[in-house]
This record gives C-alpha cells, sequence and structure tokens, in this order.
C-alpha cells in the first residue's frame, strides 16, 4: 500500500477542498460521498426547470471566498463569476415600517418620518461600520485564513477584544436608536437560529460584511461552487465515489487502518478525513472502543445548530420583491417568537427570492421563493412523516399567500428528518454545531486517532461556504504534515 494513499469522508464543499489540496501535494486521494451528487448542503437540485438550492442561499463575506480559492490554487474570477445581489434585505415590521438596505450603505425607510429616520440610521450605520470594519478585516484577512490559534488572536486582535464581549441585542441598542431600524438589522442575523439576546456580538461582522463587500450568487446558482470544485479535483487526478456509504473506519492500536464500505468491502489508508460532523464521526463511524474518552465527553456535550423546515417553491408567475431576502419581523424583544412554531398562523416570516437577482433559475416568465420555517426543537426525528411534513408545509405557504401570489408548479418540501437522512446532518441540525459554540466547544482537526482528521460543520472554522473550504484546506495540511512525519 502507497504511504500516500488517503482517503476523504464526504464530498461537501470541505471535502473537496482537502481532495485538491492533498491532490496538489501528489496524494492519492479518494473521496467517498454517500449520496448520488457532490456538493452537500453547496448543491442545487433542478426540478421541472427550477434550480433550488440544497442549503446555501447566497455568498457571504467574498474576500474570504477570494482568499480559499487562492489556497486552492484556483482562479476563481475565471472559474466562478459572481453576481452581487443588489438589494439584500428589506424588512417589514408591525407598525407599517419598512427597512431596506441597497447596494453599499444605502438604506430606506418608508413610514412614519421616513426621510429624517434614514439620515439618522444612515449615520448610525457608519458609526457602526467605522467600529466593526477593522475586526472584519483582520479575520477575514488573517485570522480565518489561518488554523485557530489564541495567541495569534491575541496579537491580531487584542485591542479589539472588548468588543466581542455581550451579545447582538446589547451592541445593537448600543448602536441604533430607531427601534424598527434596530429589529430590521437584527432580522439580518436570524439564520443563526438564535434569539439576538443569545446570538454572539461578533455576529454583527455579517451585517457590516453584507454593507461594506456584498453579497452574491454565482453564476448558475450555488451548485457552480462545488461543480468549479469538482473538475478541479478531477483534473489533479482524485478518484471520486459516489452511492458510496462509509460504513466504518477501520481503528486498530488507535490508529487509521482502513474503511469499511456498504456490502463489507475493505479500502486500505494511511489517513482519513471525515467531514461527516465530529458527532458522526465519533458515534457511526469508529466502534465506540476506540473512541478516546475526551470524544465521547465532546459528543454528549455539544451544542448542536436548530432544526428548520425547508419550503421551496417553483412558481409560474414572475415575483418582484423589495429584496433578495425578505423578513416580516417584530421588534427586537420579540424575535425569539421566530424561533419556534406559532400557535396562530405565522405572522412572522423571512423568505427568499432568488430569482430577482438571477431570474434564469426558473423557466422564463417564473419564479422561485425559498422559506425556513420554525419547528419544534424537542419533536423527535420520527415525529416528521409524510402528514407532519406536509401539514407545517401547508401553513408555511398559507402564510406565505398572505404577502405574494403564489402561483405553485413545483413544491420541494424538506424536513429536519430530510435533512438527517437525505443530507447526513446529524439529528437535522441545519449547521451541526450551534454557531454560539465556543472554541472549546469545536472538534479538533487533527483527532486523538492518528491518522484520523475532521473537516466541515463541527470544526473551528466550518460555518459558512468560505470557512467550510478553509476547514478542510487546513485538515488536508495537518494530514500532509502527519505523513511527512511518519516517512
Amino acid at each position: 500500500m502507497s504511504p500516500d494513499k488517503v482517503a476523504i469522508i464526504g464530498g461537501g464543499v470541505s471535502g473537496l477542498a482537502a481532495g485538491i489540496r492533498l491532490a496538489r501535494q501528489g496524494f492519492d486521494v479518494s473521496l467517498f460521498e454517500a449520496q448520488g451528487t457532490l456538493g452537500g448542503c453547496c448543491s442545487t437540485t433542478a426540478i421541472d426547470g427550477f434550480t433550488f438550492n440544497n442549503g446555501a442561499m447566497f455568498v457571504a463575506v467574498p474576500r474570504l471566498l477570494e482568499h480559499a480559492f487562492a489556497q486552492l490554487g484556483l482562479d476563481r474570477k475565471s472559474l466562478l463569476p459572481l453576481r452581487r445581489i443588489s438589494a439584500p434585505q428589506a424588512a417589514f415590521l408591525p407598525d407599517g415600517t419598512s427597512v431596506a438596505f441597497g447596494p453599499g450603505r444605502s438604506v430606506r425607510i418608508e413610514g412614519r418620518n421616513g426621510a429624517a429616520r434614514t439620515a439618522v440610521l444612515a449615520s448610525e450605520i457608519d458609526q457602526c461600520v467605522a467600529k466593526w470594519r477593522p475586526l472584519l478585516q483582520i479575520f477575514t484577512d488573517d485570522l480565518l485564513t489561518q488554523p485557530l490559534s489564541l495567541p495569534r488572536v491575541i496579537a491580531k486582535a487584542w485591542r479589539h477584544l472588548p468588543k466581542l464581549r455581550g451579545s447582538l441585542a446589547a451592541e445593537l441598542h448600543r448602536q441604533f436608536s430607531d427601534p424598527e431600524a434596530r429589529a430590521a438589522v437584527s432580522a439580518v442575523t436570524l439564520y443563526t437560529g438564535l434569539p439576538p439576546e443569545r446570538t454572539p456580538v461578533f455576529q454583527i461582522v455579517g451585517f457590516v460584511s453584507m454593507l461594506e463587500d456584498g453579497l452574491y450568487l454565482p453564476e448558475g446558482g450555488m451548485g457552480a461552487i462545488s461543480d468549479v470544485m469538482h473538475k478541479a479535483f478531477l483534473d489533479l487526478g482524485g478518484k471520486v465515489h459516489t452511492d458510496t456509504r462509509v460504513e466504518k473506519i477501520k481503528v486498530e492500536d488507535g490508529q487509521v487502518r482502513a474503511l469499511i464500505l456498504e456490502r463489507k468491502e475493505e479500502v486500505p489508508v494511511s489517513a482519513v478525513i471525515s467531514t461527516a460532523s465530529g458527532m458522526a464521526t465519533f458515534t457511526e463511524l469508529i466502534e465506540p472502543a476506540s473512541v478516546p474518552s475526551a470524544m465521547k465527553r465532546r459528543v454528549r456535550h455539544a451544542p448542536l445548530s436548530h432544526r428548520a423546515l425547508s419550503v421551496q417553491l417553483g412558481l409560474a408567475n414572475h415575483l418582484q420583491p423589495s429584496a433578495h431576502s425578505v423578513n416580516h419581523v417584530p421588534l427586537i424583544e420579540e424575535q425569539h417568537l421566530m424561533l419556534a412554531p406559532q400557535p396562530v398562523g405565522t405572522e412572522w416570516l423571512s423568505y427568499t427570492v432568488p430569482t430577482l437577482t438571477m431570474p434564469e433559475l426558473a423557466p422564463e416568465g417564473g419564479s422561485i421563493i425559498e422559506m425556513f420555517t420554525a419547528v419544534d426543537q424537542n419533536q423527535p426525528l420520527a415525529f416528521w412523516d409524510t402528514a407532519a411534513k406536509q401539514a407545517a408545509a401547508d401553513a408555511a405557504i398559507e402564510a406565505l399567500a398572505r404577502h405574494l401570489p403564489l402561483d405553485i408548479a413545483v413544491r420541494r418540501i424538506t424536513s429536519p428528518k430530510d435533512y438527517a437522512q437525505r443530507m447526513n446532518l446529524y439529528e437535522g441540525a441545519v449547521y451541526g454545531l450551534s454557531p454560539a459554540a465556543r472554541p472549546n466547544q469545536q472538534f479538533p482537526r487533527e483527532s486523538p486517532i492518528a491518522g484520523l482528521f475532521l473537516a466541515g460543520q463541527t470544526t473551528y472554522p466550518g460555518f459558512g461556504v468560505a470557512p467550510s473550504l478553509f476547514s478542510g484546506i487546513f485538515a488536508a495540511n495537518a494530514l500532509s504534515k502527519h505523513i511527512s512525519g511518519t516517512r
């Protein structure tokens, strides 16, 4: 067996990034994906002419994507053209106020004293950006492009560390005087599945990046990212095995020895990168006797992200909403209500319309609308049978129909159970670990088992498209160093 024969479990962007990095270094790399296609949560599915996202909905913090592609030796501009979302976010509040964020730092409040309130908000946005932009630049151009190191964080960002105390809600109260404007800014971060009071203050840099750097869609949809990476991996000699589920990672004497595939086929390897969650890796892929006690404790205490129901509609009619993402939200003090099923109807909701920016994702004259709706986090996955899924989807569609004309041609509904079974997301948690997980709750990219490395959602970084690429790069670098040290 060649000492350079390595395997990657999972064909999402973190696995593909790891594969490209290793293949460029001359390793014999085989990637195993349980599904029939690659891309994982950064992919698309075409149904009757409509191109639906399978998870990721846009590219945020584009500079980080540039850095990741550069480290992979790929020319992002030529291989992956991006289209800027000109109207990224709009929020509608209970008193009739609307707040729209446009290109750059442009903002518009409509409603009572709209012009005066817009001027105040624009000034406060300038102050917010001035406060947080330096930290955003440090993280995107330096800290997130390298493995996490506390000494490096202190050396590079020590002046800004006092800013990181407290919650997003507290910071928004300091920064924005208008309650409706404050609620609109908070709504930008609700994708985390956390109420503002529990959201780490650092998430405000996502809002700042949206204003400064913009949000983007790849030409052809989010799946274009994984398509480009798949081709690069194959061109470098990488081997891809789709529809191939890894049943076990064989460990002997504390060392990875092989993968056990379906039908008990054994594939000898020198090392493995698992992009399955750390939880799945240590509970499902490795025999309990081989799992170090520290990893068992980490699995038991892992703070999972939220679950959600995805409702995606292909419409025969053309929608022209005020923004790519539209939020009907209460004031910040009540936004936690959006994160649990609403008892009487669905008053508060958020949805995106990717065809506003990229009409070609739907047949001519049509539209796509995508919505994540809150579910009871205490319901077991078994609850989500066909009837439960349909009932929840019908309620969400009824709520949408109160705001938009819906001539539905295609319905695509994904329940927490579907996310667990079809997308291999542990317990159906959409982000793996919670965005509020502390660094010491993340799983290490180099595990205590010799030859086993981790990448993806439960490593640091791993939250978002570009950080997921970096998680694969970091794991590949660690694996390369490990094998070089054993020669």
